[in-house]
């Protein structure tokens, strides 16, 4: 049996970013390798940039583009301060052009993505205090935000389209409600009656073999992706970060999630159990 690379959660050309990438890359494969499966050569990594080294990729915080207006890569950086910082390549280095206004608390996490369905990819920044901001990816002018008093906390968000529309969809844990958030009309479309989510990372993907997509979140928590339905909830969390794969070629995803010691655990969500290693 051979087994494909991980699916991330860059899907659309939506980066979701996470420190260490290629070390849990690795954990997965030899996750893979221990079920018995044969792996296949891992994709290049999606973060271009020369010189750099490490998990650059997978940083929540950070997010390389290339200006439709002058061709040069910039890099765009969110602070713990509640700021954006936008650096343009000059002459070997990268100097910044722009910063933000105050976003009203540290940045958590930047999404780049056609959120508004007008053909045109745009900036989502989010903030740990409960603000979310859809930005020009050009000029940074705020094409919008949410208000002030919306949400007290996001803890993990996450951009797809899940109920197959033409817009994607904001998936996020705020206040310890799972809400998604219409992208294009901008209101909240449906939020769990659950109250007490701590989910700190969330996944997208068909986990059960049903062709329908859930939503992970690694506090143990799956929903189905269309019809909002809480499917299992596990007495234990997944993991601080998550990736699907294939382990054991029955066709169905497995989520593999890391835990705070690097160790790895592997859970069926078809049988609703953890997953045995072949001895």
């Amino acid at each position: 049996m051979t087994i494909a690379s991980p699916i991330w959660s860059d899907r659309a050309g939506i980066s979701r970013v996470c420190p260490n990438a290629h070390r849990f890359a690795t954990q997965l494969l030899f996750a893979a390798l221990a079920l018995g499966g044969a792996v296949a050569e891992p994709a290049p990594a999606a973060f271009p940039l020369p010189g750099a080294d490490g998990a650059l990729d997978e940083f929540d915080n950070l997010h390389l583009v290339q200006s439709k207006v002058t061709g040069k890569e910039r890099l765009i950086v969110g602070d713990i301060h509640g700021f954006l910082h936008v650096y343009e390549k000059r002459e070997g280095s990268y100097q910044e052009i722009w910063i933000s206004e105050y976003f009203e608390g540290p940045v958590s996490g930047i999404f780049v993505t056609d959120i508004n369905n007008d053909a045109l990819e745009e900036l989502v920044v989010y903030t740990e205090d409960g603000r979310f901001y859809f930005l020009d990816i050009e000029d940074y002018n705020t094409i919008w935000s949410n208000p002030p008093n919306d949400y007290e906390h996001i803890s993990s968000m996450y951009v797809y389209n899940v109920d197959d529309d033409a817009q994607e969809e904001l998936i996020f844990v705020a206040d310890g409600k799972l809400i998604i958030f219409d992208g294009q009309d901008r209101f909240e479309e449906w939020r769990s009656d659950e109250e007490s989510l701590q989910a700190t990372y969330i996944l997208v993907g068909d986990v059960d073999g049903d062709g329908a997509d859930e939503i992970i979140l690694n506090d143990g928590y799956i929903y189905d992706a269309r019809y909002r339905d809480l499917e299992w909830q596990s007495s234990q969390s997944f993991g601080q970060r998550m990736g699907l794969l294939d382990v054991d070629g029955d066709g169905i995803l497995e989520v593999i999630g890391e835990f705070g010691d690097r160790f790895l655990r592997i859970f069926d969500i078809d049988l609703r159990r953890m997953k045995s290693p072949r001895r």
